[in-house]
């Protein structure tokens, strides 16, 4: 209905225009944008925000940010679209509109990455808001909402370290919201640039009107005006429409009888030109600086250090941070352990703080000669899992109750079944394929098989073809279903360290190649290798050895074999003194020969 009022009034505008217009569309919201904090009053208004946050579990039928995320790409794309238009006919854009089509392949590549971050899966399982204004969006959506406010937009690793800190002293985000930041971040920025994009969509638009309607101003009458400018205060941009009016008529020059009474108008309907002219210079210019913030921010976020940040704020991090071996492990078995603690924490309605609290107690209180206990992956899934469950208050006949089957991770009941099953599908499949065989064989011969056995042979000659049949029957079967289970089992990660400063004294390593010595040409191309390992893992720790055999022969010694020897030796000198150690170290390479 909009629409079509519009184009009674204009009926040369443009269609792209009136989409932009259309009034049942609501008026434009305004940017996510507040007052800028230091890093003092962000803390506090942390600390503040932690303690009204009120939060529960989803529902199932909680509604998602994901229909929203969607309507904000398509409007994102139509004002892209529009504020291109307006650059390829020769209008002025803004700054704001630039940074929109120079970077709009990275607003527009976002919608993969939200939900490549945050599945709707991984979305439910995260405390929801239950007080207006994000009612039913998730805790964290909140905490990104409010960042992002407060910054303007621009992120600040170390702003956000302050104001997550400072929340969690009053209200503990778990572990998956912390992961679930980034996303969010993202989420919220994409939110803010929608705002924005729309703003600077509609107020060209609406500009341009004015402009139609400057020019053809002596066939506009008031009543037209009027409608007009009602049509525009439902998309939130009529003052801007009565600034450009104003613009134009001024510099028409001065006052004719044709524009007196659309003057007389305007100066009724905006009787304040000048403070409005200075409002959206103002607004102009901070929606400039907001759109840049923005864009800049969503490539910061994808090169942030993320585990850094949440071992920084997060205060089950913090925590297990403090026990030696988990601080040194990697990051890939650190996350091991604590997506463990998160089911375990889920299982026992307990915190994730209390359940590492209660690992740690277990970790320290029960040393080991070989220091196996002070691991935290010897609690979460070794032996000690009994000892940790029964700490947690979970029995271990409670693990497979039926009313835990739901819960709990069914992998650790197959674990228990996964020999015999294997064993029992090789048989199966093994037998199965025997008896197809000599079935095919049978009809192949053109014989029953009724007294004599398949295809005429004597029951004992079809026993033996059997037993010889069984060997490579069972391998082709064990080549097959390895196949099928390494293509459909999700490998698991052995735990280790993070060597962060390299490998330690106590950990020195050899890497050692095997060879053999048969000319020169191949000793050389030895060497070689030997010198690419080094520069690939140039540790101060680390040595290099040859290993190195010469070929068979009828005796112990063969002619060439001291020359070959010697060549070695000189090669692996030159390659010692190219990269010497610090006195009193052990030689970075090493030849290593054995005689026949």
């Amino acid at each position: 209905m909009a629409q079509a009022e519009l184009l009674r009034l204009l009926p040369d505008a443009p269609q792209g225009l009136r989409d932009i217009l259309d009034g049942a569309r609501g008026s434009v919201q305004p940017p996510i944008r507040s007052e800028i904090f230091g890093l003092q009053r962000f803390a506090q208004h942390g600390q503040s925000l932690g303690e009204t946050h009120r939060a529960a579990r989803a529902s199932p039928r909680a509604p998602t940010f994901f229909p929203r995320l969607r309507s904000n790409i398509r409007t994102l794309r139509e004002a892209h679209r529009y504020i291109g238009v307006q650059a390829s006919t020769g209008y002025d854009i803004s700054p704001a509109a630039e940074w929109l089509l120079d970077n709009f392949h990275i607003i527009d590549a976002q919608l993969k990455e939200i939900h490549e971050g945050l599945p709707r899966s991984y979305f439910r399982a995260l405390p929801v808001l239950l007080d207006e204004p994000l009612a039913g969006l998730p805790r964290v959506y909140g905490v990104a909402w409010a960042f992002v406010a407060h910054t303007d937009g621009a992120f600040d690793d170390a702003l956000l370290t302050q104001f997550l800190g400072a929340y969690q002293e009053a209200r503990e985000l778990n572990l998956g919201e912390m992961w679930a930041l980034p996303t969010t971040l993202r989420v919220v920025l994409i939110e803010n640039l929608r705002r924005l994009a729309e703003r600077v969509a509609t107020n060209k638009a609406a500009r341009e009107v004015a402009n139609l309607c400057c020019d053809r101003i002596e066939s506009l009458s008031l009543a037209s005006l009027d409608r007009l400018l009602a049509l525009l205060n439902q998309r939130g941009v009529g003052r801007v429409f009565l600034a450009q009016m104003a613009q134009r008529l001024q510099d028409r020059g001065s006052t004719t009888g044709d524009t007196a009474g659309h003057r007389e108008w305007l100066t009724s309907a905006l009787p304040d030109v000048a403070a409005m002219q200075a409002q959206q210079r103002a607004d102009q210019t901070a929606d400039n600086l907001s759109v840049s913030n923005a864009v800049t921010s969503l490539r910061a976020i994808g090169d942030a250090d993320w585990s850094d940040i949440v071992a920084r704020t997060s205060t089950l991090m913090r925590l297990m941070l403090s026990a030696p071996l988990f601080e040194a492990e990697h990051p890939a078995t650190r996350d091991q352990t604590l997506h463990g603690i998160e089911v375990l924490a889920k299982r026992s309605s307990r915190s994730e703080v209390a359940v590492g609290q209660t690992l740690l107690e277990l970790m320290r209180s029960n040393p080991s000669p070989d220091n196996r206990t002070a691991v935290a992956s010897h609690w979460l899934r070794g032996p000690g899992r009994p000892a940790l469950l029964r700490a947690l208050g979970l029995t271990a006949g409670a693990l497979f109750s039926a009313s835990a089957l739901a819960t709990y991770p069914w992998r650790s009941l197959l674990r228990r079944v996964a020999l015999p099953s294997y064993l029992g599908l090789l048989l199966l499949s093994t037998v199965g394929l025997l008896a197809w065989l000599l079935v095919r064989a049978g009809v192949g011969s053109g014989g029953t098989g009724a007294a004599t056995g398949v295809g005429g042979a004597a029951p004992w000659l079809i026993v033996l073809a059997a037993v010889l049949m069984s060997f490579p029957a069972s391998e082709a079967m064990v080549a097959v279903i390895n196949r099928l289970i390494s293509e459909s089992v999700r490998p698991k990660h052995l735990p280790r360290l993070a060597l962060a400063s390299g490998i330690p004294p106590e950990h020195r390593v050899l890497v050692v190649v095997p060879a053999m010595l048969t000319d020169a040409e191949s000793t050389d191309e030895l060497v070689h290798r030997l010198q690419l390992h080094h520069l690939a893992n140039p540790e101060r720790h680390a040595q290099f050895a040859l290993l190195s055999d010469f070929t068979d022969a009828d005796t112990a010694q063969a002619p060439g074999d001291d020359t070959l020897l010697a060549a070695a030796t000189q090669k692996i000198g030159e390659l010692n003194q190219r990269y010497p150690v610090e006195a009193g170290g052990a030689p970075r390479f090493i030849l290593l020969h054995r005689p026949r």
